[in-house]
């Protein structure tokens, strides 16, 4: 019976077939970190409800949420010099009894009944293997004394290479007796088959090494057993990086010839990008400042090589890009990662003709950070910063939201309240969007002419389009919804005796950070240059403080033609954030020719110099124009607060100048108590 074409994105919403197996549409939901933690039995991060349900109802989000296959990544079939993290459990892949097993097995039932194909990812680390301290070398393709002047490579044996490949096959049908219906290989990112197929880790002079096909032969070796060993029906996909966009690495035309290598034994080619030991460089993880969709193109030339179906992620966060994608015969399929955790119902919102209703990935790397250190000046000794909830979706669960309490643990309102949201930027937004949807009465004011607060500055900035989606989609949302919205409308003590509400929301937001400096006067701020369209700069422009803001306020005034010196006290820039997004805004401004004076205590200021003091000397800074970025403080609104007489939350910048996920999750949870 031929499936019913979706009228909104036809491509999108069709059936493929891969291999024996029919998907219900052409999106995959991507592994993600961490299935491990999908087993753990006790709750080593401190959640209730602990995390094994948290981790099963993130899949399920991704099942229900409309997703054609679900991939539960990244296990390893080898739990000695495989094992990446220390609470990373020993799965007994011989036992069809133990508690994992059932969970598995639960787990894959679960994706099914949503007509979805449940599919597991096994990755090998290699040399990559994180140092836990348990006295466990990594093995690589050869043997090396690792950087950190601690870790030391074992070369893997030709013996030992048949039992990885034999512990690749048992965990395999591990996953078919629990009900999986096929696997991912982890092909790309830097893992082991591609340390065995690139010169810059093979140094082997066997059979394993030297040529291409030599490189090639453990993953040759490895696809061909596990296909003999599964048969036909058990779906194998493999995960290339098309390009590692490394000096040295591997190239779009290794990896074109590598997947033709493949192709015998494989039903699908899932295409990304970069190596795990450059998030932000290479595009693992994309972020606003690379392309969406960055590796469509280089899977669109692979897909010309091979005739097994193609799938592509990085950076993709809309509907209207896959369907162009697939429509135009480059790809067959479109996996999506974090956007699974901005809105895990964006594929039913999509197919449904809501697409202005998806929350849109920011790419801004709340959710995963990526290791810390990728940029020179970024010293830190924690190499994996802590993941975060994601900045745009305040009621998922983990990872997507490190919420300690469940939606529907909240308390259900004994009434419906007359709620007073002070203040139209995202927090305050969010609060009338997540009050009104709980049947309170809501009225939000907002002194300033339109909605969105202080992230309007977005409109000036395409670096900061997706910023501007979601801040769109907050006010089109408030918009639909039966909220009262008064514009112009600066709440005094006078409107609240007005409204007399039963609740209020306090979400006021911040104010420009001006310090005691002789002649701040004369420099503009950061907001001020976005409302007047970057006129005013010159040729050049001095910003003071190179913190986020700074920094990206930097960038953009590059964009535009403006040649920039950054002045910032301390000693790098961005100190407050680590991860793959400080790289990327570090590395625009280092490309684009982009200037910094560290360590740099500014003491005057003119209308077109600084003076700072600099390693026990004053420096003069000549420039057209001097921007204030220093930062914002809260507006703490002390008058205001002093006339308000029931149950009062406040939430984002007007507690601390923080980021957008802090407003959004505490409106969320502010709403949410109202009773």
């Amino acid at each position: 019976m031929m499936s019913e074409t979706n009228k909104y994105f036809p491509h999108l919403f069709s059936p493929i077939q891969v291999g024996t197996k029919t998907i219900k549409n052409r999106i995959e939901a991507a592994p993600a970190l961490f299935a491990f933690e999908h087993y753990i039995e006790a709750d080593a991060f401190g959640y209730y409800p602990p995390m094994p349900e948290r981790a099963f109802r993130m899949l399920e989000a991704k099942a229900a949420g409309g997703a054609g296959s679900v991939v539960l990544g990244e296990l390893s079939p080898n739990h000695t010099y495989c094992k990446r993290f220390p609470f990373e459990p020993d799965i007994d892949f011989s036992s069809r009894e133990d508690e994992i097993f059932q969970i598995t097995k639960k787990t894959a039932d679960m994706i099914k009944s949503y007509g979805a194909l449940p599919i597991g990812e096994l990755l090998s680390t290699g040399e990559i293997k994180t140092y836990i301290g348990d006295g466990i070398n990594p093995k690589g393709p050869s043997e090396k004394d690792l950087e950190d002047g601690v870790t030391h490579v074992d070369a893997f044996t030709k013996e030992e290479i048949k039992e990885h490949i034999k512990e690749h096959i048992e965990a395999c049908k591990w996953f078919r007796d629990a009900g999986w219906e096929g696997i991912m290989i982890h092909c790309g990112h830097g893992w082991l088959p591609a340390q065995f197929l690139s010169p810059m880790y093979n140094k082997r002079e066997d059979e394993y090494g030297g040529s291409f096909e030599n490189r090639a032969r453990f993953t040759i070796e490895l696809l061909a057993a596990i296909r003999e060993a599964m048969g036909p029906d058990f779906m194998i996909e493999i995960r290339v990086s098309g390009s590692e966009h490394l000096n040295g690495g591997l190239e779009l035309e290794d990896a074109i010839r590598y997947c033709k290598m493949c192709e015998p034994y494989i039903d699908l080619i899932h295409v990304s990008c970069g190596h795990y030991l450059s998030s932000s460089r290479s595009w693992e993880f994309t972020t606003a400042y690379a392309p969406h969709g960055a590796n469509i193109e280089n899977a669109a030339k692979i897909k010309q090589n091979v005739s097994v179906p193609v799938a592509v992620i990085g950076g993709l966060n809309s509907p209207e890009q896959a369907e162009e994608a697939i429509a135009s015969g480059k790809v067959d399929m479109v996996s999506f990662g974090r956007q699974f955790f901005a809105d895990p119902a964006f594929p039913n919102k999509a197919a449904e003709g809501r697409a202005d209703e998806i929350r849109r990935c920011l790419r801004c790397g709340r959710c995963y950070p990526g290791p810390s250190g990728e940029h020179e000046t970024e010293k830190w000794t924690v190499k994996f910063p802590p993941l975060d909830s994601c900045t745009i979706n305040p009621y998922s669960v983990w990872p997507a939201s490190h919420h300690k309490v469940l939606p529907e643990l909240m308390p259900e309102p004994k009434a419906s309240r007359k709620v007073l949201v002070i203040g139209g930027g995202c927090g305050g937004m969010q609060a009338a969007i997540t009050a009104s949807d709980r049947g309170h009465k809501v009225i939000l004011c907002e002194k300033a002419r339109v909605l969105g607060g202080l992230i309007n500055f977005t409109d000036h900035t395409d670096h900061k389009v997706d910023i501007r989606n979601f801040k769109d989609l907050l006010i089109r949302e408030v918009e639909k919804r039966p909220v009262e919205i008064r514009l112009n409308c600066e709440v005094t003590s006078e409107i609240i005796a007005e409204i007399d509400p039963e609740a209020v929301i306090l979400a006021v937001g911040s104010e420009d950070l001006i310090l005691p400096i002789e002649g701040i006067e004369h420099a503009v701020t950061a907001m001020e240059v976005y409302y007047h369209d970057f006129q005013g700069l010159g040729k050049n422009a001095i910003v003071l403080g190179g913190g986020l803001v700074g920094c990206e306020a930097a960038a953009d005034y590059i964009d535009h033609g403006v040649a920039v010196t950054i002045v910032e006290m301390q000693e790098c820039l961005m100190p407050e954030v680590t991860g793959l997004y400080r790289t990327a805004v570090h590395d625009f401004i280092d490309q684009k020719g982009g200037k910094y004076e560290v360590g740099a205590k500014v003491i005057q200021v003119g209308k077109d110099f600084v003076v700072a003091q600099q390693n026990g000397q004053e420096i003069m800074i000549k420039a057209d124009s001097v921007v204030n970025a220093m930062g914002r403080r809260a507006h703490k609104a002390d008058e205001l607060k002093a006339a308000i007489h029931v149950p009062l939350w406040e939430i984002g910048d007007c507690v601390k100048a923080r980021q957008i996920g802090d407003a959004v999750r505490e409106a969320w949870t502010a709403a949410m108590e109202i009773v």
